[in-house]
């Protein structure tokens, strides 16, 4: 699996206000990257959305992030237009994220992931999602009888190598 130029951000599923804003569901809010003159690739959510089925690229005229996420977009001057887009979905490119340090990734580049087991080596599956349950990430990893879901905490997971495009995980114990 290659690494999408694209990292989905977040969504829209609702305008704000009646001058063409939207409120912004960002996946990590508190450290959003986002500013004013960004380009952003959104794609449909749904067949009601007016956004291209392929996506289409939007400038970021405005952005104000508080307690929420509210933006304007070039081109988009009224609440009709907007309510025609929503919902779509919100991607921005990868070269606008800064540099990880050594030990830090991004969990996007887990994705694809080959997933091994820690202690016997035996190849498990792949990375094929991941999604934060209100306290940490949770992978969703793909094997040949079923999807497993592991926390993504060092216990359960200590080694990652994004280079050799691998992952080890100590398997959950499921109790019936």
């Amino acid at each position: 699996m290659t690494k999408s130029t694209n990292i989905h951000i977040g969504h829209c599923t609702s305008p704000h206000g009646i001058k063409g804003e939207f409120s912004f569901v960002l996946y990590n809010f508190d450290n959003s990257v986002l500013e004013d003159g960004m380009v952003l690739t959104l794609t449909p959510r749904s067949p009601e959305s007016s956004v291209p089925q392929d996506g289409k690229e939007f400038k970021i005229k405005t952005i104000r992030i508080g307690n929420k996420a509210i933006a304007t977009l070039e081109g988009v001057s009224d609440r009709n237009t907007v309510e025609a887009m929503i919902p779509f979905d919100i991607y921005l490119a990868r070269e606008a994220f800064p540099e990880t340090e050594d030990d830090e990734y991004y969990v996007n580049d887990l994705l694809g992931l080959e997933v091994y087991h820690y202690y016997t080596k035996n190849l498990l599956g792949r990375v094929m999602d991941f999604y934060e349950n209100g306290a940490q990430i949770v992978l969703k990893i793909k094997t040949d009888k079923e999807i497993i879901e592991v926390l993504f905490l060092n216990q359960y997971i200590p080694v990652v190598d994004i280079e050799g495009g691998r992952l080890e995980i100590i398997p959950p114990i499921f109790v019936e």
